[in-house]
């Protein structure tokens, strides 16, 4: 039996790009992608692990893309015969109402859970138990009465205790091999940030994960296998710079005999993130018109950050860089930022709490050495802003 094991597509409106629509079809294009590679390889089920949206609360005309282009997909499979369960995911990326919302067109083969439960699949001499655990945060205990007032760490110990008991439950009613697809932090995963943060996270334990011979889980956008039977499938598509270094994709995970699988990773065409870091050198080459022809940066989005001084800084013009991405190719350019190294690190005296809003932003301009083109424009921005909050 092939199990494919999806997570974290974040369908959604106003990703930056070139337009509020560019990234939403660059996600539904590699979801397209992924179903056409499902049923090629003949998956009898598909575990959808959370996260199918960017925001929560949206507006119901961009709700309503979003969700139809989600039901598109959850559609694909379905009519291709493949046994299909979602659990919902992070509270502020996923609304419930959205899945309850799908799970009322009653889409053939497919099992939405947006609370623990789960289904047995198979055959009876070959049961697949999926245990659903869907996505939590802190805020969801912290309103019932046994966690209020308690401190941090035994905030944290008592949801992980919580969630071990709950796997426990779910465990016991299993039959067969045993899966879990849940959409949360586990404890011995590459997260990719400080460990301090995880004490505002709920957490999967090791202790809770060996319940099952495979769990499924979304949540962490680096793919990868953590602990002896966890997986993460990651993200299908590149949402943000902090997504750069990661390969989008998903898992194939193969049960060769009870309790036992197969496992293998399949990358996705995704939009490419560059970051392009310059120093002196590199400006200096820049405007001499040695610097090579960006040929890393066809169809990516960019962001080029660089040091240089204040005097360099001056006969450098990001509007000729911005336009040359873009003649080499780039698909969007995020941003050009500079660190400038100040020779005279005292601040300007003329820049002070007297001043207003335009002012000061002239003088900030002033001193980044901004081209004065540039400072009207954002100053009329600001005084956009400004009117709208009055």
């Amino acid at each position: 039996m092939k199990i494919a094991h999806v997570a974290d597509s974040h369908w959604g409106l106003g990703y930056p790009g070139p337009n509020p629509y560019s990234r939403f079809e660059d996600i539904s294009r590699a979801m397209n992608w992924i179903a056409d590679r499902i049923i090629e390889e003949g998956c009898e089920v598909v575990l959808f692990a959370g996260d199918a949206f960017k925001d929560a609360r949206i507006f119901i005309d961009r709700a309503t893309i979003e969700i139809a282009a989600f039901t598109h997909w959850l559609r694909r499979l379905s009519n291709a015969g493949c046994k299909t369960v979602v659990i919902s995911g992070t509270p502020s990326h996923d609304a419930v109402s959205a899945y309850e919302l799908i799970k009322e067109m009653n889409i053939p083969n497919v099992t939405i859970f947006t609370s623990p439960g789960g289904i047995i699949l198979g055959s009876p001499d070959n049961e697949l138990s999926i245990s659903c655990l869907p996505g939590m945060n802190r805020s969801q205990f912290a309103t019932q009465e046994e966690f209020k007032d308690l401190p941090p760490n035994d905030f944290h110990q008592k949801m992980t205790e919580w969630i071990y008991g709950k796997c426990k439950e779910l465990g016991s009613q299993s039959r067969g091999t045993k899966m879990l697809m849940s959409h949360l932090t586990f404890d011995l995963a590459d997260t990719g940030f400080e460990d301090v943060l995880l004490m505002n996270e709920p957490i999967l334990s090791d202790e809770a994960a060996q319940l099952f011979d495979l769990v499924a889980l979304g949540h962490i956008h680096r793919p990868q296998q953590a602990g002896n039977n966890v997986f993460y499938s990651g993200a299908p598509e590149r949402h943000n710079f902090g997504d750069e270094r990661t390969t989008p994709g998903f898992w194939i995970h193969t049960l060769t005999s009870k309790q036992t699988f197969a496992s293998r990773f399949i990358e996705t065409p995704s939009r490419i993130f560059k970051t392009i870091d310059w120093c002196d050198m590199d400006i200096e080459a820049w405007l001499d018109g040695q610097v090579d022809e960006f040929a890393t940066i066809t169809d990516a989005i960019v962001r080029v950050r660089y040091t240089c001084s204040e005097e360099l800084q001056k006969r450098f013009d990001r509007r000729t860089l911005e336009k040359s991405l873009y003649d080499a190719g780039a698909f969007y350019v995020h941003e050009i930022k500079a660190d400038i190294e100040r020779s005279d690190r005292v601040r300007d005296v003329e820049v002070n709490e007297s001043l207003g809003p335009q002012l000061a932003l002239a003088k900030w301009g002033q001193n980044q050495s901004i081209d004065l083109t540039e400072i009207s424009e954002l100053q009329a921005l600001t005084a956009e802003i400004l009117e709208a909050i009055v």
